[in-house]
């Protein structure tokens, strides 16, 4: 379930996962967490899970995924 967030609670989100992302821990977690935040209007974690997506970076490419976050980032612009 997707709660209300602040735009200051989805940039801390946004924070928290790009940071543990670049540490290399708990990578799934950080993933669900950009997730989360991009759904309830994050364009910056959109952008990120896009280029993730289309890069593979410790995801599996997925062209379809890079297109939807990209998708969802332009909406949230």
């Amino acid at each position: 379930m997707i709660q209300q967030n602040s735009a200051r609670d989805l940039e801390n989100i946004y924070v928290s996962a790009v940071n543990t992302i670049h540490s290399e821990m708990n990578f799934s977690d950080a993933v669900n967490q950009l997730e989360e935040a991009a759904r309830a209007g994050h364009g910056k974690a959109a952008l990120f899970l896009a280029e993730l997506y289309y890069q593979g970076f410790r995801v599996e490419r997925d062209s379809l995924k890079a297109q939807y976050w990209q998708k969802m980032a332009t909406m949230q612009a």
